[in-house]
């Protein structure tokens, strides 16, 4: 539980910005981080007048989610609850769901664009069996594959409260599409259903896998240790911590990543270099964009790098390479363009196709971090 006292000054505002607010909270534009979430989070627990909150377009994860989630047990007051365009995914949908086992309360719940793949929905979905009061959610513009969709189709076949739901913008494919379809037959009371406009169910797959605290752990210990190698008699030399730890820093592993997912056509999409969980420096690894194009050559796709200031410090043009179909990948690399290694907290990268494209869609932008352990 996060005490007033203990609450930094941008929390203690926010605090008591819900405190005294009466039927409809928002905040966005990346303003709520996990930190802020909390802070809403434990203000929720004292009002008893705020029926909507809206928290879209920010940075909050899965411990701001799971604070809310939390709170939402015991809030009386909250019917709509909107957490969309953030980075809550599998575990702070879960998070979620198992509120809504409880929660009598909340009728409406958005979480569209937040990186909620097959397990979070299952879990959603699993919630919603048993919970008869949730009329709205919105899945869309997240990750749910066929297994999500499958189980969705299981909730259709016996949720008799809910309305209105929407899956589009997902990688959900036709044994999926297939399932609900089936369940809805015999569902009258989903009169509002939308599930369009389906992304490559390869994209989930095409993501960087990041290494854990442990992976990290791992394999430091392996450069320090001196530890024999199978098959070899002699030991590897122990390195000195120092020289380890440049190693681990030039390695290109992803320790995080910032990511936006929203598939538009002439558009661009931005993703925010995030704020240090640990307090340590960010460092940029990688860049990566993921897209849809229909003709057999890819849209020239480009890149700006902005600071805190909004001043361009980089632009380039990078052309996509095939990974399947119409799916196509880009990686840029700090080797490639050295102004990554510039790159902090707060600075921004735009990708957009060029104004001659047609029918590009980008599906993915990733910004790919590690939070360096030494200044």
């Amino acid at each position: 539980m996060l005490s007033y006292q203990n609450m930094t000054p941008s929390q203690r505002e926010l605090y008591d910005k819900v405190k005294n607010t009466t039927h409809y909270f928002y905040v966005s534009w990346e303003k709520v981080g996990d930190a802020e979430a909390l802070a809403i989070a434990e203000a929720l627990k004292v009002n008893t007048t705020v029926t909507r909150v809206e928290l879209w377009q920010n940075q909050i994860g899965v411990a701001g989610a799971s604070a809310i989630a939390e709170t939402l047990k015991v809030n009386k007051a909250v019917t709509s609850i909107a957490v969309w365009d953030n980075q809550i995914g599998d575990a702070g949908a879960s998070a979620i769901a198992e509120t809504l086992k409880v929660n009598k309360t909340v009728t409406w719940i958005t979480v569209w664009d937040n990186q909620i793949g097959d397990a979070g929905a299952s879990a959603i979905a699993e919630a919603l069996k048993v919970n008869t009061t949730v009329t709205k959610v919105d899945l869309g513009e997240n990750l749910i594959g066929d297994a999500g969709a499958q189980a969705i189709a299981e909730l259709i076949k016996v949720n008799k409260t809910l309305a209105w739901l929407n899956l589009s913008w997902n990688c959900i494919g036709d044994v999926g599409i297939q399932a609900i379809a089936d369940a809805r037959e015999s569902n009258p009371t989903l009169t509002d259903f939308y599930i369009s406009l389906q992304l490559s169910p390869l994209v989930p797959s095409s993501f960087p896998r990041l290494a854990t605290a442990d992976d990290l752990q791992a394999v430091f210990g392996l450069l320090t240790s001196g530890r024999e190698l199978e098959d070899q008699l002699a030991s590897l030399p122990a390195l000195p911590t120092e020289i380890a730890d440049l190693i681990m820093d030039e390695a290109c592993y992803w320790q995080g990543v910032q990511r936006t997912n929203r598939a538009c056509y002439f558009d661009s999409l931005s993703v925010t270099v995030p704020k240090s969980s640990t307090g340590n420096s960010i460092r940029v690894k990688a860049i990566q964009v993921l897209l849809d194009a229909n003709d057999s050559e890819p849209c020239v796709v480009k890149l700006i790098v902005r600071d805190t200031q909004g001043a361009v410090q980089y632009e380039c043009t990078a052309k996509p390479t095939l990974v399947d179909s119409t799916l196509w990948h880009v990686t840029i690399l700090p080797a490639n363009h050295p102004v990554m290694r510039q790159m902090r907290e707060g600075w921004k990268v735009d990708v957009q196709p060029r104004k001659s494209s047609r029918g590009v869609r980008f599906e993915s932008l990733h910004v790919g971090y590690i939070e360096r352990q030494y200044a």
